[in-house]
């Protein structure tokens, strides 16, 4: 959430009703000037972007290879066309291994970007090219593939793997393909085809100063040792909470000054 108004409008949003003001009710939209429709006149919204949902890395690596290969014999897509992206970086080099290995047994020849090539080098003519996340930054290609989608829906680091989800699709100078597994990418689907409904219009109450400094603190990124911190207190705080409601322990057992601060904070 912008604190300031005016960055919606700089970033390339209309008013359509309503007022970008705190506490107000307001209806955002992109023009075809912020962005252009050429694309629409000759492809489908469902076609230029798809978010799908499988049960299982292997169902998601059958797919991706399969899609590839249809892209490159019946799409008239080249090699060089076709870019796959993971968000994370630190796995990216072993979760794109099996579905290099597959692909080369259809005789798809793939890059790793920065690991399989020189530093400098990123697409090449022959070849698939795979990148993490940061390396991906500055470069496009007409059909993207997102894989394991579903780690962009963490509640631990939600910012940082939001605005990592916004690079990828933004590398795409077409189609796009944002591909994952289990209940998280349910989630992630879910959401975006609540956003299509939508007609991809911005619709909500923007939120007072207080509102946003409490979403700030909610949607904070943490660190693995904050992480784990958060799990150790959680689970004394579950066992607190167990022993009140099966009546081991009563409200009353703890101290008249811990009652009124939880009665306060909650």
């Amino acid at each position: 959430m912008f604190e300031q108004h005016q960055l919606w409008k700089d970033v390339g949003y209309k008013i359509k009703e309503g007022e970008l003001s705190d506490g107000k009710a307001v209806v955002l939209y992109r023009d075809e000037k912020s962005s252009p429709e050429f694309l629409e006149k000759h492809s489908t919204t469902d076609d230029l972007i798809t978010f799908k949902t499988f049960n299982s890395s292997e169902e998601q690596t059958q797919y991706l290879v399969s899609e590839i290969e249809k892209n490159i014999t019946s799409d008239e897509l080249k090699l060089d066309d076709i870019m796959v992206i993971h968000p994370d970086p630190l796995t990216a080099k072993r979760a794109v291994g099996t579905i290099r290995t597959e692909l080369f047994k259809k005789n798809i020849n793939s890059n790793l970007a920065g690991v399989t090539t020189t530093p400098d080098e990123f697409f090449s003519d022959d070849a698939v090219v795979f990148t993490q996340i940061y390396r991906a930054k500055g470069n496009e290609a007409s059909m993207v593939y997102i894989i394991n989608a579903h780690e962009c829906f963490d509640a631990f680091n939600r910012t940082q793997k939001r605005n990592m989800l916004f690079t990828a699709l933004t590398r795409s100078k077409a189609w796009v393909r944002v591909i994952g597994f289990g209940s998280n990418m349910q989630a992630l689907q879910k959401e975006f085809e609540k956003v299509k409904q939508n007609n991809f219009e911005l619709n909500f109450v923007y939120p007072t100063e207080e509102e946003r400094e409490k979403l700030n603190i909610v949607n904070r990124d943490m660190s693995m040792q904050e992480r784990k911190n958060l799990d150790k207190k959680s689970a004394s705080l579950e066992d607190l909470l167990a022993s009140l409601l099966n009546g081991d322990l009563h409200k009353e057992d703890l101290p008249e000054e811990m009652r009124q601060q939880l009665k306060q904070l909650l």
